[in-house]
């Protein structure tokens, strides 16, 4: 009798097991990655990226203001995310984005840290996820 028992408490454990594996879901790392929008914000972070790289090198960074300003028309995901508080703070954003490509070396690194607060102020209100990716660009 407890041979039976215990068979069939083995069984039960290995089908809950099984079960529960086959509920996992599975990790998806860009939740959004059709939307134009989405694709453009990841180009942005490499883009800030190699910003970032350039500033810490001391290097005179490229332009990508005429690239980023397809974040005012790129399609989102979510078409009420395109509203006039998103094109004011994308406006923000670019405008700064000149102010860095036009800096002074002197006026380079707060002139980063600007666009990177800019990015941080608009993700904290509209698709907080990549806030922890944003952080790695910050600059002390």
């Amino acid at each position: 009798m407890r041979k039976i028992q215990f068979l069939f408490l083995f069984a039960l454990g290995l089908l809950i097991s099984c079960q529960k594996e086959e509920n996992k879901k599975e990790t998806i790392q860009y939740p959004n990655q059709d939307a134009p929008l989405a694709l453009l914000m990841r180009e942005m972070f490499l883009d800030m990226e190699e910003m970032k790289e350039g500033i810490v090198e001391g290097k005179k960074i490229k332009s990508y203001l005429e690239k980023h300003k397809e974040l005012l028309t790129a399609k989102p995901t979510d078409a009420k995310v395109k509203t006039e508080q998103f094109n004011t703070m994308g406006m923000a954003y670019l405008a700064n984005l000149r102010t860095l490509e036009e800096s002074s070396e002197d006026a380079l690194l707060d002139n980063y840290k600007s666009v990177v607060s800019t990015c941080l102020a608009c993700h904290t209100s509209y698709c907080p996820g990549p806030v922890k990716r944003i952080n790695l660009l910050k600059l002390e």
